[in-house]
């Protein structure tokens, strides 16, 4: 059992699978929650560190935005999915569904109540014209088994979740992204700040030529820190959908960067002068997440001796706690009502 109710109505379902099915996984999955590689079943996934665990439990996982265009029609008897949080994720992957499942196959859809999973039930089984199978595990947990028998000429909002757009946008620049992305369309308060105060924060530090950006979703701090600095970027996320748009942005604005798929930057060697980071505390990880310990180890490892990281976090995470384990100075030189900026040096 694990701490989802959800996920575990989900695989009661798939590990009994006795013909191709496909496991659309959630991107918020706990690693040890992770089971045993079922042999009949694929999965996919948008994060990386997700992937390369199920890859590592035996799973024929794929790491991508979901493309399920490329998989071939009528493929599967069965597709499961955990409602993600992005509603025109969860809308995109049942139109999708409608075209890979065979006649008479399945999608069986788990999720919380506040979750909205009864709509996506609804919606999902309004498209195939029949009433879903429901059940829950509580009040809070439910399923649905919807079987489709053809493809709906309707289908559900799904915000053109494969395309880029021009959506978030500043006094300076309009940013290419996409629903998948945190926050992908709006600029981030936290993000803005840092950038407003970037340079009054590295003017001590000598001049600075290169740049990491470590969860860089859409590119927007990469892109700001080459306009103040001219200096060369180095992105990285663990999401497919943000290296997509981070690059997009990088190429329109004409930036010198490159964008790689990584778990906070594990596999870039250089050094560099400043690092840059938001981390993902949105997403539900708290301080003592060790989370928060992989992005401070990892700006550290790759902050030169003389160089400077500086991280943006709400105001009630304590990272300057955890941020002595791996540099020797810490300190906070801008707070505001909602947020801070932290500012590290010579890492340890």
């Amino acid at each position: 059992m694990s701490t989802d109710k959800a996920f575990d109505l989900l695989h009661y379902e798939f590990k009994q699978a006795s013909a191709p099915a496909l496991w659309i996984v959630d991107e918020n999955i706990a690693a040890d929650t992770i089971p045993t590689a079922v042999p009949l079943i694929c999965a996919i996934a948008n994060r990386l560190d997700v992937a390369e665990n199920l890859q590592h439990k035996g799973w024929d996982c794929c790491f991508d935005d979901y493309l399920l265009e490329a998989i071939p029609e009528h493929h599967f008897q069965s597709i499961f999915l955990r409602i993600p949080k992005e509603k025109a994720q969860a809308h995109y992957i049942i139109n999708q569904a409608q075209r890979l499942l065979v006649a008479g196959g399945s999608l069986y859809l788990t999720g919380l109540k506040q979750e909205g999973i009864k709509g996506f039930i609804e919606r999902a089984a309004t498209l195939a014209k029949k009433p879903a199978q429901t059940w829950k595990a509580d009040k809070q947990t439910w399923a649905g088994k919807i079987t489709f028998t053809g493809i709906s000429e309707s289908l559900l909002d799904d915000k053109a979740y494969r395309d880029l757009r021009q959506s978030p946008q500043d006094e300076h620049f309009s940013f290419w992204s996409k629903p998948g992305i945190f926050g992908w369309d709006k600029i981030d308060r936290g993000s803005e700040l840092l950038i407003q105060h970037l340079k009054e924060l590295v003017k001590n530090h000598g001049a600075i030529n290169s740049v990491l950006d470590i969860g860089c979703g859409y590119g927007y701090l990469s892109v700001h820190t080459a306009r103040l600095l001219n200096a060369r970027i180095t992105a990285t996320d663990n999401n497919a959908a943000a290296i997509t748009a981070c690059q997009a942005n990088l190429d329109h604005h004409q930036i010198d960067g490159e964008v790689s798929a990584d778990n906070c930057a594990q596999k870039i060697t250089p050094r560099f002068p400043l690092v840059v980071c938001n981390p993902p505390f949105h997403s539900g990880f708290g301080v003592e997440n060790d989370l928060t310990d992989r992005f401070l180890a990892s700006a550290a490892q790759h902050l030169n001796r003389d160089g400077v990281a500086i991280f943006v976090t709400n105001l009630h995470i304590p990272l300057e706690r955890k941020a002595s384990r791996y540099f020797s100075l810490c300190d906070t030189p801008v707070v505001t009502d909602h947020f801070k900026l932290v500012r590290l040096s010579q890492p340890k």
